[in-house]
């Protein structure tokens, strides 16, 4: 792997999913076995073995993992450390970017402080940019470990508890002329599949969605490796016809009464979510409702008594590292006309350096410092704005504004030079993912 002592023990290895020999089966399944142990997940079945090496050929994954020598007692197809990533489209609001989504980084316990991970994230960060990816994107389960590799928090989530009883009560019903349809996973997939790419063209932050999520909504349960019976489904259709949201959900029994766990909710308008709010409320039998959703705007405020909704928690969801950013900046939305310098800093290098950022008619042109620019030279005593490149993550969708991170002290500038950023910065709807991968 390397000449340092504590890897000289191990190689780096691309799976190849065509290979359909034993010995790179073996592999493949090793791979798989790694994985879900790191994320406390039942080892493969082959039944979903043979449902994720599926949806890993479709996506054209490339899965990479650490293996010990093979004369080492003991050593064999299991690997020590996982890396896998794609390309989807991300919606910047502005613009439908390519970019490289990170997936299932694991490093098993036996591996852990001899670089392992740093080594796999800087090597692709390298390779994505040669890739010609200008962002990088990935979820993460532990937080405190990415930011080093420079990716900011740019999408969060709410964990709800929702009380669906008689106090659950919309102000006005909505009367958009939509309606929700029950629906079982086989006819109501391509239903689904419209109503999410209705939802990704016009949703600021949102991600398109791999494969596995037509495996799971047709009715597999990745985690169980079973089908799944519990699982219920419904479309709303809006006043066309034409689907415009749907909701999943499974229904618990907790201490003697029943829970109406939502698993997805998807609208593509305000009235089409609320309307499916309203539905998951009428829900018989149940007089509570749990999520993890992208935001629940604008629900809150459509009720009689926003005291029905309880957010638990307000995890972090999609992490952005920005690798090219003149591309960047210039696929996502502005909202004020100017002209700055920024300056990012960026210790891998992918993103540092200072750049003019001129803004007219909400998008951007994007130079770097040249010679005649004024912070040639010394840029961070000549630059408007100075900020790393994790900041410059976390601002990239909108989920989070100027003025916070100054205060925090993640942005630096004159004062004047921040309002104007700011002006330039923020604006438009917060972003809203609902893929998870």
């Amino acid at each position: 792997m390397s000449t340092d002592p504590r890897t000289d023990d191990l190689h780096i290895d691309t799976l190849d999913l065509d290979d359909t020999g034993e010995p790179a089966r073996a592999r493949v399944k090793g791979w798989t076995e790694a994985m879900l142990r790191s994320f406390h997940e039942q080892s493969p079945s082959d039944d979903y073995f043979e449902k994720w090496l599926a949806v890993q050929r479709a996506e054209k994954a490339v899965l990479r993992g650490v293996w010990e020598r093979a004369d080492l007692p003991l050593a064999g197809p299991v690997p020590v450390a996982t890396f896998g990533f794609f390309d989807k489209h991300l919606n910047t609001g502005a613009a439908m970017l390519v970019v490289r989504m990170i997936t299932d980084v694991t490093v098993s316990p036996t591996h852990r402080r001899r670089g392992i991970m740093r080594r796999l994230m800087t090597e692709h960060l390298d390779e994505a940019a040669r890739d010609g990816r200008p962002v990088a994107v990935l979820t993460a389960s532990e937080g405190a470990i990415y930011q080093r590799f420079g990716f900011g928090v740019a999408t969060t989530e709410q964990a709800v508890r929702i009380d669906t009883s008689a106090k659950f009560r919309l102000r006005a019903p909505v009367a958009d002329g939509g309606r929700v349809v029950l629906v079982d996973p086989a006819s109501g997939w391509e239903a689904m599949r419209t109503a999410y790419e209705r939802f990704h063209e016009v949703t600021r932050g949102s991600l398109e969605r791999p494969s596995y999520y037509e495996t799971w909504l047709r009715g597999y349960d990745w985690e169980a490796q079973s089908d799944d019976r519990a699982q219920r489904i419904a479309v709303r259709l809006d006043a066309d016809g034409e689907p415009d949201g749907f909701v999943v959900w499974a229904v618990k029994e907790v201490d003697d009464s029943y829970e109406v766990r939502v698993r997805d909710l998807i609208g593509v308008t305000p009235q089409a979510r609320i309307a499916l709010w309203q539905f998951v409320a009428d829900i018989d039998l149940a007089d509570v409702a749990v999520a993890t959703t992208p935001n629940l705007a604008p629900l809150p405020l459509a009720l009689v008594d926003q005291r029905v909704l309880t957010v638990r928690q307000r995890p972090d969801h999609v992490w952005v590292r920005v690798l090219d950013v003149v591309a960047a900046l210039e696929a996502r939305p502005w909202f004020a006309d100017d002209v700055l310098v920024v300056r990012v800093h960026d210790p891998l290098g992918h993103a540092d350096g200072a750049f003019t950022v001129g803004v007219a008619d909400g998008r951007a042109t994007v130079t770097p410092a040249t010679p005649d620019t004024p912070v040639a030279d010394d840029a961070d005593e000549r630059a408007d704005v100075e900020l790393d490149v994790e900041t410059l993550g976390s601002l990239y969708l909108g989920g989070v504004r100027v003025p916070a991170l100054v205060d925090a002290g993640r942005v630096a500038g004159s004062p004047e030079a921040l309002e104007r950023f700011a002006a330039m910065t923020d604006g438009g709807p917060e972003p809203r993912c609902a893929t998870h991968f």
